[in-house]
């Protein structure tokens, strides 16, 4: 009994609010979606319970393939990056010798500050075919112009390289709070025992920093497995082509323009399990982590 003692009545008056936000702002929404999952409905008429016909067609849609490819493309490709680019950023801002340290450090926490609205208007007007720097840039090296976001050979890649520049500055700030927090006394260690800087990082600093790793990775895979706003936002506002789609704005695409609720809510469901599950899968590693160094 003693270990629930907080367990008393203010407890509950107070936390009271939190739980009915809770209730209605997520858990309700969840429940509604998987139930409207069964259902077939234009968001208008009274909803029609059809089963598991939603998931059926699904796993029968091309549409919704392309877009578990273009998904897991931009996973496999972001989640090392952004990674290892915080990491970078992490370490360099670290040491106290960088000139203008700090001002490194607000420019690296730029794209994280601004809405992923603003960052995606920022990369529509740097990629932009007629007055973008960046085909100002390429025609100084004798490169024609292209329009990046209309091709589909390089348009995901600008996708990523947005995603990587809004999303670094967290990963940066995980990696450098874990950096902070090192026992300097094992550095010294480690440096008195005859390790270089390459074996101080590779066997004494990265290992400590695995709980940070756990946090990086799992948050960004949350973030760009349900990336939406902006692949829209770089398509100009209007239809995203098919080789953009992806599960979030699939989701947004069968809601909007076919009105097919329940196919969407299937769909939504979906990711939202994938999410859980991979997080779930995060959670334990770190939880694992933390019982072995306890150990």
């Amino acid at each position: 009994m003693g270990g629930r003692r907080w367990l008393t009545k203010d407890f509950f008056i107070l936390m009271t609010p939190a739980f009915v936000l809770l209730l209605i702002f997520i858990i309700y929404p969840l429940l509604n979606t998987f139930y409207l999952s069964f259902t077939h409905w234009d968001g208008m008429t009274q909803p029609k319970f059809v089963g598991i016909s939603n998931y059926r067609e699904m796993f029968h849609d091309p549409l919704f393939w392309t877009s578990v490819k273009n998904n897991l493309f931009i996973f496999i490709v972001f989640l090392p990056l952004v990674t290892l680019v915080g990491l970078g950023f992490a370490v360099l801002l670290h040491n106290k010798a960088v000139f203008g340290r700090n001002v490194l450090r607000g420019l690296v926490m730029l794209g994280m500050v601004m809405p992923m609205t603003v960052v995606g208007i920022v990369w529509m007007l740097l990629l932009d075919p007629h007055a973008g720097i960046v085909n100002r840039i390429l025609e100084i090296f004798g490169v024609a112009p292209r329009a990046w976001i209309q091709d589909p050979s390089t348009a995901i890649y600008f996708v990523i390289l947005g995603s990587l520049w809004a999303w670094q500055g967290f990963t940066t700030t995980v990696f450098l709070a874990g950096l902070e927090g090192l026992d300097v006394e094992v550095l010294e260690a480690a440096w008195i025992d005859g390790a270089n800087a390459w074996q101080r990082f590779r066997y004494v600093i990265l290992p400590l920093l695995k709980p940070a790793l756990i946090v990086v990775v799992t948050m960004s895979a949350i973030y760009i497995l349900k990336v939406f706003d902006l692949i829209y936002v770089l398509s100009g506002g209007e239809s995203v082509p098919m080789y953009l789609f992806v599960l979030a704005y699939m989701v947004y695409y069968e809601i909007f323009y076919n009105f097919r609720w329940g196919y969407a809510a299937a769909i939504a469901t979906l990711l939202t399990v994938s999410v859980f599950v991979f997080s779930l899968g995060m959670l334990k590693r770190m939880i694992s982590e933390r019982g072995v160094e306890s150990g």
